[in-house]
């Protein structure tokens, strides 16, 4: 489990800092576009596979927390489609990634509900750049993008589970 877990890390670190360009204002129309951009689209894919493997590891009622997080990128959108872009948010997404890279180590039941708002926030972030670039388009590539980080945030979820109850078994099987 260590190594694996080492592994996740050093490849998030080292895609964070030349692939994390958040948003190109590119391929952003259609629902195809959408579906696509959760696994094509660096910045999304790491945030969802970190944030997956958080809440499958250290949060007990992880389908609540999956809807936390797919609500906030909904909000997101919503609010960025009505308002416009905003530099903040791209901040915060090019922050997101180490940040949820650190997140990672946090146990404390109390830390982990914390970090799982905080990640809903940056989920939000995410979101609003979006819903800035489709002001006045078509949106459908929302539907895409939310079915489809819905899928990778479950499937990494799951992952995140399966290393948990993996690592209890090694461990108490050492004993």
């Amino acid at each position: 489990m260590k190594h694996g877990f080492r592994y996740l890390i050093v490849i998030g670190t080292v895609l964070v800092s030349p692939m994390a360009l958040a948003h190109d204002h590119s391929s952003t129309a259609g629902f195809v576009a959408g579906v696509m951009h959760p696994v094509t689209g660096i910045d999304h894919l790491l945030a969802l596979m970190l944030v997956g493997v958080f809440i499958g590891r250290r949060v007990s009622s992880r389908w609540i927390a999956v809807s936390g997080i797919l609500l906030a990128i909904a909000a997101g959108v919503a609010g960025g489609f009505l308002l416009g872009a905003n530099a903040w948010m791209e901040a915060a997404v090019i922050l997101s990634l180490p940040l949820f890279i650190t997140m990672q180590w946090l146990n404390n039941r109390c830390i982990v509900n914390l970090a799982v708002t905080t990640m809903s926030m940056i989920m939000f972030a995410h979101g609003w750049s979006h819903g800035g670039q489709l002001a006045g388009t078509s949106t459908v590539f929302v539907v895409g993008l939310l079915m489809m980080s819905a899928a990778v945030l479950i499937f990494f979820s799951l992952i995140g589970r399966s290393v948990m109850f993996r690592s209890a078994a090694l461990s108490h099987a050492h004993r």
